[in-house]
């Protein structure tokens, strides 16, 4: 169902835990899921969404029907010797993989996409060791008011930040040590709620380079420490007044691009999964090459088309 990767190289997937941290309230540890240009094909990796994840906890098949063209067991590509990385943010109940056929296209095109999984405000996440997060104290969620939720997934982006920097100092065998170009920072890439926590922990992390948003409002407490930091707002026109904001927070390096006839579930892989992805998939393979194409024009310096 999902169509192919743009770039020239094969995509692999690798996933990784980090420590537990955060208070004792909100104790959790991160899943993280590294998308990586590969110069080998091996085997097919699974469409992981929310209700793959549940099945297979409890031993129950489940097959979504999804293609990924990702891959299992295959090296980090040699034909660079270290990639920028892009931290990828899901939406609101969304999940790992929701945006699989865009992190593939950067992958393929010579970035490590590392897509983080929000225990808090999560469709699920599961563990390599095959658990999967359940809160030791109830997290009720507001959706009135998502500022809390926010402060958790701040802290995780802190989190994940900190764990990729450790990773790439480490003398071990993992094949993304030392392979990996952190010397202006991570590149930060989200949808919805996932986009507004990427916008926002660029405006306060200095090891942030810049923040693509796609089709998120801005929910969140928003401290303008970093005006300069690049971001770019791909989003309906529903979400466009709502970064207005950041102009007047005196960001300096602000793009803001409505895309007109494009639901908001249209900005991840829902574009494939809609009826009128379905219906038309010349359709949807061209919204979501564009949007990859905005991206990577985005990533590669700051250049919009």
């Amino acid at each position: 169902m999902l169509r192919a990767p743009i770039g020239n190289r094969k995509v692999g997937i690798y996933e990784m835990d980090t420590d537990c941290f955060g208070e004792t309230e909100f104790k959790r540890k991160l899943s993280l899921m590294f998308f990586y240009p590969s110069d080998e094909e091996g085997e097919a990796y699974p469409y992981k969404d929310a209700t793959y994840q549940k099945e297979t906890l409890v031993s129950q098949p489940h097959d979504n029907g999804v293609i990924t063209y990702c891959h299992k067991k295959v090296t980090l590509s040699n034909k660079q010797e270290k990639y920028p990385v892009v931290l990828y943010s899901h939406g609101l109940m969304g999940y790992q993989m929701e945006s699989t056929v865009l992190c593939a296209d950067l992958a393929s095109s010579g970035y490590i996409v590392i897509s983080v999984g929000h225990p808090y405000g999560s469709g699920a996440v599961t563990y390599i060791d095959g658990t999967m997060f359940t809160p030791d104290k109830a997290f009720h969620l507001d959706q009135h008011n998502l500022e809390p939720l926010g402060e958790l997934w701040y802290e995780d982006i802190r989190q994940a930040i900190t764990f990729i920097q450790q990773l790439d100092k480490m003398e071990n065998d993992c094949m993304f040590s030392k392979r990996m170009n952190l010397e202006n920072g991570v590149n930060l890439l989200g949808v919805s709620f996932g986009g507004c926590c990427s916008i926002g922990a660029a405006l306060m992390e200095k090891d942030v380079r810049c923040a693509i948003n796609l089709d998120g409002g801005l929910f969140t407490r928003l401290e303008s420490i970093y005006t300069n930091k690049p971001i770019l707002v791909l989003c309906s026109p529903f979400n466009y007044k709502a970064h207005t904001k950041l102009k007047s927070m005196k960001c300096e390096n602000v793009r803001i691009q409505k895309c007109r006839k494009v639901s908001h579930w249209e900005f991840s892989d829902g574009v494939y999964f809609s009826e009128r992805g379905k219906n038309d998939r010349k359709w949807a393979d061209s919204v979501s090459k564009q949007r990859a194409q905005v991206c990577l024009s985005f990533l590669e310096g700051g250049v919009y088309v």
